[in-house]
């Protein structure tokens, strides 16, 4: 039996400025946790679904979510991303946001039919994600939210 489970996550962004092209956008040196909750089954296993990704700025900027299984450390906000080779071994799939769909007050990029699975190491109780921008957005703290749709097995 699966269970679904929706979490949020709004980065705290360290520069918080106008991004260039394959920057990262998150707090400096620390990916984005998404926390799934402890259980007693090891390893943990599941697939993302989907994501979603609100822009509050109106940037409307194709940007990527890198998903790991595993913590990582990415650059500092607003530098060129890059990640070790290491770290590069604790992916587990890239979700692209391209298409947005913009209000008065927002835009939502919605990223469905992902099937990424992924499987934690054991007594892993989170997936870890960073952002990437490829084009240059100008956002403050809080004008992204980010949520990931998980099925658990």
């Amino acid at each position: 039996m699966f269970k679904a489970k929706t979490i949020q996550v709004i980065p705290t962004l360290t520069v918080h400025a106008t991004y260039v092209a394959n920057d990262y956008v998150g707090t400096s040196a620390a990916p984005m946790e998404f926390a799934l909750g402890t259980n007693n089954l090891s390893p943990r296993t599941g697939t993302i679904v989907s994501a979603t990704l609100i822009d509050y700025a109106l940037q409307s900027i194709s940007t990527e979510l890198w998903l790991f299984n595993a913590t990582v450390t990415p650059p500092n906000d607003s530098a060129a991303w890059t990640i070790s080779d290491a770290d590069a071994l604790k992916l587990v799939g890239i979700i692209p946001f391209t298409t947005y769909y913009a209000s008065v007050l927002n835009s939502v990029s919605e990223a469905i039919g992902q099937g990424i699975g992924f499987q934690l190491p054991v007594g892993g109780t989170s997936l870890f994600g960073c952002l990437v921008t490829r084009g240059a957005p100008t956002y403050a703290s809080g004008d992204v939210v980010v949520k990931l749709h998980v099925w658990e097995d």
